[in-house]
């Protein structure tokens, strides 16, 4: 889908009251937009084993980001760090997930 479709699917969502519309494009990053901003994040890039699971983890840490009252965009570099930490594992339970990594690659 092209950068000019997603914007356009995100403004009518808005148009009909929703808040914020965030797209996950997977190795392509995401696209937000509410009101006030919208942005494309990219992903950094890692080696996949097995994407299953990574829409999840992005969903649950950009609400963890929201809850900790980080700006929207600080919320979706943070889900989608742990989404591609996910994603270098090989089942849907990343056994040695670590949120300390999480932190060191959010502020890099």
């Amino acid at each position: 889908m092209s950068k000019t479709k997603i914007c356009s699917a995100c403004r009518l969502l808005l148009d009909k009251g929703v808040g914020t519309v965030v797209v996950t494009l997977g190795s392509k990053g995401s696209f937000y937009m509410n009101y006030e901003e919208s942005g494309w994040v990219q992903a950094l890039g890692v080696d996949t084993i097995d994407t299953t699971g990574a829409g999840d983890a992005f969903n649950g840490a950009l609400v963890v980001g929201l809850c900790r009252e980080e700006s929207l965009r600080s919320s979706i570099d943070f889900a989608t760090k742990v989404a591609e930490h996910v994603v270098t594992g090989c089942t849907t339970t990343y056994l040695r997930f670590n949120l300390e990594i999480i932190y060191i690659r959010s502020s890099s």
